[in-house]
């Protein structure tokens, strides 16, 4: 069996889906959080760590035990999974592909290194911050009610040792972790959203999108405070988006009911939903932001444009965030009466009026099937 050193935290199957192939190779284009600069990167070259998760306590092959789990389970399975998500037509799902979609997408969650590299960097920086505050040979470090007396000429080798033990703490406990998020999950409803637009999705070092229930269309809702809250990745009420590709993003929504759904919804979505995913991706990136190279830089460009608080934004959101109370309200009187109560008719009558609501792909079919019920 093979001993991988250089291991994919996020698997070249599912970055090649954002590369261009050149022969027998794939290329995406970068950029880093610390730069302006965009480059072009072998998907080979990008995401990977040496012995991320080699075991160091193994003897032989079993070193590398996690890594093959991964190839293996995991990786190896982006392709299938792919190509489902990609098919318009499929519009019903069994639960053999459901766990197998579930299953893949949310690995890209806790396998990656950003957690561990958190803790390794608060570690180091607490200590540099003592030995930059005394002239003692001797410190004291108290890290999550933890105490380490750390001599000053033994500072870079205590640190290594906890790098070491962090290590070798998160390749256990990022499985564990793993398992639970995707028994939180596996019976929530799935849905597909595809650009109808020349708008891209882009993807990072991190790209699980993890979102708590919130109700943006009630009054009392604040972004500030939503967008600044700790997220726990086990409540069954969270929203969880993986893009897929520059054109496609997987939605796992909270399950309303208790039997499972085989119904594989499909919505098509515009430039402002891609500017709010795109967004988010960025926020939960760890160094990276990856994609085509037009996507990275409209991406960009939106950024500065929409994150001003100006009158034309503040007017966007607002009828963004009438369209999605009206569509909301729609639903319901459609399961409160029916779709072919003369409630849903009025309701459909009066959004039709409005050119922003009338102008969505998604109003249009819902429309559409709703009159021809009639």
């Amino acid at each position: 069996m093979s001993k991988p050193e250089r291991q994919h935290f996020i698997p070249r199957s599912y970055l090649n889906n954002f590369a261009v192939r050149a022969g027998d190779k794939y290329f995406i284009h970068g950029k880093r959080f610390d730069t302006d600069k965009i480059v072009s990167l072998s998907t080979k070259d990008i995401c990977v760590d040496k012995n991320l998760y080699t075991i160091p306590t193994a003897d032989g092959g079993k070193k590398f035990d996690i890594e093959h789990f991964y190839a293996d389970k995991v990786d190896s399975v982006f392709p299938e999974i792919y190509s489902i998500l990609k098919n318009r037509h499929l519009a019903t799902i069994d639960f053999d592909i459901r766990l197998k979609v579930i299953i893949t997408a949310l690995s890209l969650y806790f396998r990656t290194p950003k957690f561990l590299n958190i803790q390794n960097r608060l570690f180091e920086s607490i200590v540099s911050k003592n030995l930059d505050s005394t002239n003692e040979k001797e410190i004291a470090v108290s890290l999550f009610g933890e105490e380490i007396r750390i001599k000053r000429d033994e500072a870079e080798e205590v640190i290594q040792e906890k790098k070491d033990h962090n290590r070798i703490k998160f390749l256990f406990q990022h499985l564990q972790s793993y398992e639970k998020f995707v028994q939180s999950k596996l019976l929530d409803n799935m849905a597909v959203y595809h650009i109808d637009d020349d708008s891209e999705f882009i993807t990072s070092d991190n790209p699980v999108i993890i979102r708590p229930h919130a109700d943006p269309t009630k009054p009392e809702f604040n972004y500030t405070d939503y967008y600044s809250q700790v997220i726990n990745p086990f409540d069954k009420t969270n929203m969880i988006h993986l893009p897929v590709d520059n054109k496609t993003i997987l939605t796992i929504l909270p399950a309303t009911k208790e039997s499972v759904s085989e119904l594989f919804q499909r919505l098509d979505i515009g430039v402002y939903d891609v500017i709010m995913y795109n967004s988010d991706i960025e926020k939960y990136s760890e160094n990276w932001i990856l994609g085509s190279k037009t996507g990275i830089e409209k991406h960009i460009q939106d950024q500065q444009t929409y994150n001003v608080e100006n009158g034309v934004n503040l007017e966007l959101m607002e009828k963004y965030k009438n369209k999605v109370i009206a569509l909301k309200q729609l639903v319901e009187l459609m399961e409160l009466h029916g779709s072919t109560s003369d409630q849903v008719k009025e309701k459909i009558i009066k959004m039709k009026s409005n050119p922003y609501i009338s102008a969505d792909i998604n109003f249009q079919k819902m429309a559409q099937q709703i009159e021809q019920r009639n």
